[in-house]
């Protein structure tokens, strides 16, 4: 298993509502940038907990996630001064592929959703995230019972860093061409898949 303390994440991180009674748990890879900066404008401050009357979690589907996740684990520890994603394509070869794909979770941004979920206790509210990031805010707003919307920016896909944005695009391409990799990936988040499966999302 991995030891996600080691690389940086606090367990049962996330925010705590301004009255006292809502929890957002962070996934990292599940639109946690702009959740966090949207539920701090709305006053929800930082905490760590594992009880809470309601857990706001949210569920990404995990191939989209670990492309994103891998692209950023990457850009993080395996990239360095002088050495870029433009290398990193450049030198990608079959053996590279199998140590990548052979193992899949690398840190907190590749483990698997269930994982994290697993620490909360309490009452559970799931929102899915899809293409459209406006039904997310949308869902999220209805819930909590605050216009989020004023204060959100809508570019999927958005990321500022040239290597992680490189990576993305290049193992999404690569995942979508072969299904073998595809189904190494979807073996290695079965649990997600059926957690997926079983929960009812909120505006669903």
């Amino acid at each position: 298993m991995i030891d996600l303390e080691s690389r940086g994440y606090v367990p049962g991180g996330g925010l705590r509502s301004p009255c006292g009674e809502m929890f957002y748990l962070n996934i990292p890879k599940n639109a946690s940038s702009q959740t966090t900066n949207l539920l701090e404008l709305a006053g929800w401050t930082h905490c760590t907990t594992t009880i809470f009357d309601t857990t706001i979690i949210l569920l990404r589907d995990p191939v989209e996630r670990w492309v994103s996740g891998f692209a950023t684990y990457a850009s993080s520890h395996l990239l360095g001064y002088g050495y870029g994603s433009d290398h990193f394509v450049e030198d990608y070869n079959q053996l590279t592929e199998r140590l990548i794909f052979d193992n899949i979770r690398f840190d907190d941004h590749t483990e698997t959703q269930s994982r994290f979920v697993e620490q909360v206790r309490g009452s559970k509210v799931y929102f899915k995230i899809t293409k459209n990031k406006k039904d997310l805010v949308n869902n999220l707003s209805e819930f909590i019972g605050v216009d989020l919307n004023k204060h959100a920016v809508f570019d999927n896909d958005a990321e500022l860093n040239y290597d992680t944005a490189h990576l993305t695009k290049f193992f999404r391409e690569r995942v979508s061409a072969d299904s073998e990799l595809e189904s190494k990936i979807k073996q290695c988040y079965n649990k997600d898949y059926q957690l997926i499966e079983t929960v009812k999302f909120y505006g669903t």
